[in-house]
């Protein structure tokens, strides 16, 4: 039966796919936003749900980004996305939502973690430090989402969502992830006739990469679930930083050196979800490709160049 879904972040990066997929299905999508929508402010957050009346709450809003705002800004991200969690947690509880979901991340997950990782691994160990800030809120976020199931029986959703690219990502230095940061960085380079391209690290780590358009997908089918404990949601396929440098060299006709300063850190090796209960729960798996995928986000990126670099 469709609902009436409250979305946060709807025009954001991957909040607009969401809200997307969720229409597609039939679903009646909200997504207020500031100045009248204030995720900090519990008044104005209860203010919103009582006159939006949502069966259910997608929440998608974080204050997140690449390693360079996680490492600069970790009181900030721990703060800003506990009190907004908390905030709309307890006004769902008070206009009598019925299901509550909060999109996870792969950075939740132990620093180091013996092959892909499980579901059962999340509370295996502590975080990497460069992530733990936003990491652990999403952690505070699985504990307060079980308490309002317990005391007002709130049904709580989590899909644990690896790196993410795609349409309208942000290609900023300062807050884009990997995938995004090399279109942007060989972009450039063939713009601006380089002959090198200089990538961090030894290109030897392995990083899981899922198509924006796809998550969403799989975020209105897990919502259309029973399912109640955080599931992952990835692809299961790993891919090493010179593997993904190579395609997106190739998808922005880059015909340069790909230069590796292995000065600089690689991180953890590998980081890749297992997808087997994803996979059983939502009989479902990812149908885009990397490089379609990429295909895909290097078009958008090219034709929006301006708007694109503008964003961060």
């Amino acid at each position: 039966m469709p609902d009436r879904i409250l979305l946060t972040g709807g025009t954001g990066f991957f909040g607009r796919r969401i809200a997307d997929s969720l229409r597609a299905q039939g679903h009646t999508v909200v997504t207020p936003g500031r100045p009248d929508f204030n995720l900090m402010d519990a008044a104005s957050t209860l203010r919103t749900l009582e006159q939006v009346k949502p069966d259910t709450v997608v929440h998608s809003a974080a204050h997140y980004g690449g390693l360079g705002i996680c490492v600069a800004e970790p009181i900030q991200i721990f703060q800003r996305n506990v009190v907004m969690g908390v905030n709309l947690l307890d006004a769902a509880s008070k206009v009598g939502v019925k299901k509550f979901m909060t999109i996870g991340s792969a950075c939740s997950y132990a620093g180091a973690v013996n092959g892909d990782m499980k579901e059962s691994d999340a509370w295996s160990g502590p975080l990497h430090p460069s992530v733990e800030a936003y990491g652990f809120t999403k952690k505070v976020m699985e504990v307060g989402m079980r308490a309002y199931q317990r005391g007002c029986n709130m049904i709580g959703q989590m899909p644990i969502v690896t790196n993410l690219y795609g349409e309208h990502d942000v290609f900023g230095e300062y807050r884009s992830h990997v995938a995004a940061a090399l279109i942007k960085k060989f972009a450039d380079a063939v713009i601006e006739k380089k002959k090198q391209v200089v990538c961090w690290g030894t290109g030897a780590p392995v990083r899981e990469f899922i198509y924006v358009g796809d998550a969403a997908d799989g975020v209105a089918r897990l919502l259309a679930s029973g399912h109640a404990e955080p599931l992952n949601m990835g692809t299961g396929i790993g891919t090493t930083i010179k593997e993904l440098s190579e395609i997106v060299a190739r998808l922005t006709r880059f015909e340069g050196e790909i230069v590796w300063d292995t000065t600089k850190p690689d991180g953890v090796m590998r980081k890749v979800l297992d997808v087997s209960k994803m996979q059983e729960v939502l009989d479902w798996r990812p149908p885009t490709s990397l490089e379609a995928g990429l295909a895909k986000t290097v078009k958008w990126y090219m034709e929006n160049k301006a708007e694109a670099d503008a964003r961060n």
